[in-house]
């Protein structure tokens, strides 16, 4: 897109709103916790029915970038979708994914598109990008397959990634068979407002003898259009079905193996509101095989994954009583991947290291077809490398990491082709400072290559804006140079005994050079835009994130305040979110009993193209369980009917809605 013009100043700011959590928790929570004698906490059990854990997972990715603290957030069955379970993590939110729009684009601390955020699902890059007006880079899944979503925020998390990664993770067999079974499986079966016929999903585990499992699910949904909070019908119906098989075999105690395949078939209108509807199919599929080596020995913990993974999207463009005209168009993403990594134990004198090796390669095939010549996406090829180190130092309490990853790229399509190398140093400091509080402190660059719809792009915007792309071979890839500064509290029994607190604050500010962004190049008449490197971008930002936990009380809260600037123009970045707080309280009485409420307040964006109206609901939520094996979920969204457009889409989200679930495990 073009330069924006520098914004007038916003007219709300969420800075108060990041201290008022704890200037509000303090005096409820304090005449609760004299009132009532201390009790004994139950274990927290991690792994619960269908639960979606969301892990800010700073030390999980190979690199020295992030801070060590790890938080996890469960959501029993309650039926949300992944957009709105990520939007609930500071700093981080998506584009698409929701009831209107079927592909998910991940946005980290104001960076997207054009692989700047790496997604991987159970290893497999999820690579699908297509030039438009939408995200430039988005995936599409199955949300009643998955289990797990661990994002690390910052440049470092992936190879070619500046903004973070996202490490999604599907069903396997130690999510269905209970501890000392054979087998194991769940039915689910979802409806509400938002549905047009009951969702229905079953998973199904059973070990081949002692040394092999097999994992089968499947899942059928259909969505319908919906009512926004002033009534007005926004289209959203959407037919899915999917499919996933997983074999494990473990031939003996040092090796196990796991192949795995699963299908995507979606099929929905896109433009119905507009001039152009299209009639889209989408299928996505991948095979992945994975392999662990973990022997009796602290030098050797390897894994290797080697996957294929891809992503199709046909449309048919279609007339104003959805008939169609003749004009297609079809975008496909091919991936082969590998990923191998590492991790090994040994002294050097006086001092404990942690390192971890890491290689991982990956090639995107791109075919582009378009009858009406139009495309902004080019055909061709991509391939890119990086080899990383990271070793982390046990200094007495604190711990010293050092990382360099060495990375590089190749494009090819028929406007040319383009190249290139880098290399990018971390370094991070946990420093303790009592028996609760512990410093964060993290340098650390990140390379990110130019895509092919940027570098290589040739091509005209379709009518009636009629403009041309031309490619550039010369353009350079981006570099970040991140600094954050980290403040973590994990403490008990400090407003009743027993009670539990886990909080962090993080500072943050990622300068980026050679940013990537389109301008115009000639005169009025003569011209055409092209991407280029803009000399820098710079987004900084707050980031508070606090869990309480006393007797079955729970309160979470997560905040954040994002800032960034083109340092050339002085123009605020579109993209950037802004600012956010949510609040979750309720009570719980085990892992699949609770009953709570969610407030998400969110300020208005005024930047550019992209601006957003402020805007607040109110979710209510229940899990219950129904006897031994079956737990019944209910949820009331949106409840003051709020009607809004969350930043970065274009369809007004859904007015009031319920939803339930009831599984059922066996």
């Amino acid at each position: 897109m073009p330069r924006t013009s520098p914004p007038a100043p916003a007219d709300r700011s969420l800075l108060p709103a990041l201290i008022l959590p704890v200037l509000i928790l303090s005096p409820l929570l304090a005449p609760m916790a004299r009132a009532e004698e201390p009790v004994q906490q139950e274990p927290v059990q991690e792994v619960v029915m269908e639960a979606i854990i969301l892990r800010n997972a700073r030390d999980e990715a190979p690199t020295a970038t992030n801070p060590t603290a790890t938080s996890t957030t469960e959501t029993g069955a309650q039926p949300r979708g992944l957009d709105s379970l990520l939007r609930d993590m500071a700093g981080v939110t998506t584009q698409g994914g929701s009831a209107a729009e079927a592909e998910t684009a991940v946005n980290i601390r104001g960076l997207q598109d054009h692989g700047r955020v790496a997604v991987t699902l159970d290893g497999a890059r999820q690579n699908f990008a297509r030039a438009g007006h939408g995200a430039n880079g988005s995936f599409a899944l199955d949300p009643e397959m998955l289990r797990s979503a661990t994002v690390t925020r910052g440049p470092g998390a992936a190879t070619g990634a500046i903004a973070g990664a996202v490490a999604l993770r599907s069903v396997s067999a130690e999510d269905l068979i209970p501890a000392g079974e054979t087998q194991g499986g769940e039915l689910r079966l979802r409806y509400g407002r938002l549905s047009r016929s009951p969702t229905l999903h079953a998973a199904w585990a059973s070990q081949l003898g002692a040394d092999a499992d097999l994992t089968f699910a499947a899942t059928r949904s259909e969505t319908g259009d919906y009512r926004d909070g002033d009534g007005n019908l926004v289209p959203a119906g959407q037919r899915s079905q999917s499919g996933l098989l997983k074999f494990g075999w473990r031939p003996d105690a040092d090796h196990s193996l796991t192949l795995s395949g699963s299908l995507l078939d979606r099929s929905y209108i896109t433009g119905r509101q507009t001039s152009v509807p299209r009639d889209t199919d989408l299928r996505s599929g991948m095979l992945v095989l994975d392999h662990v080596y973990d022997p009796d020995s602290d030098l050797l913990a390897l894994q290797t994954t080697l996957y294929r993974s891809g992503m199709e999207l046909d449309q048919t463009s279609l007339d104003t009583s959805l008939t169609p005209t003749g004009e297609s168009r079809a975008y496909r993403t091919e991936t082969t991947g590998l990923r191998v990594q590492n991790h090994a134990l040994f002294d050097l004198g006086a001092t404990a290291h942690e390192l971890t090796l890491g290689l991982e390669a990956f090639e995107d095939k791109v075919t582009t077809r378009d009858s009406a010549q139009a495309s902004l996406t080019p055909s061709g090829q991509r391939r890119v490398w990086g080899l990383s180190a990271t070793d982390r130092i046990e200094l007495g309490d604190s711990t010293l990491s050092f990382g360099l990853a060495a990375e590089g790229y190749s494009l090819r399509s028929a406007a040319g082709g383009n190249s290139g190398t880098s290399l990018s140093p971390r370094l991070a400091l946990d420093q303790p400072l009592s028996d609760t509080l512990t410093l964060h402190l993290a340098l650390a660059q990140g390379y990110r290559p130019p895509a092919l719809s940027e570098s290589l792009v040739d091509g005209s915007h379709p009518e009636p804006a009629d403009f041309a792309v031309r490619p550039n071979p010369n353009l350079k890839g981006e570099r970040a140079t991140s600094a954050e500064l980290g403040l973590s509290y994990s403490g008990d029994s400090l407003l009743a005994e027993g009670d539990q607190l886990t909080a962090r604050a993080t500072l943050f500010r990622n300068t980026v050079s050679d940013y990537i962004g389109m301008v115009w190049v000639g005169s009025v008449f003569t011209g055409y835009y092209q991407y280029q490197n803009i000399n820098r971008v710079r987004i900084e930002g707050l980031e508070l994130e606090a869990d309480y936990e006393r007797d079955g009380l729970f309160a979470t809260v997560s905040a954040q305040h994002l800032r960034g600037i083109d340092l050339d123009t002085g123009a605020e970045l579109s993209r950037v979110a802004p600012d956010r707080l949510v609040l979750t309280a309720g009570l719980r009485r085990g892992a699949d009993d609770e009953i709570g409420a969610r407030l998400t307040t969110v300020a208005a964006k005024t930047a550019g193209d992209l601006s957003a109206g402020s805007w607040t609901t109110l979710d209510l939520f229940l899990t219950r369980p129904l006897g031994d094996s079956a737990l019944l979920a209910l949820s009331v969204n949106n409840v003051l009917n709020d009607t809004y457009t969350p930043h970065l889409e274009t369809q007004p989200a859904p007015g009031l809605n319920m939803q339930a679930s009831l599984s059922i495990r066996f």
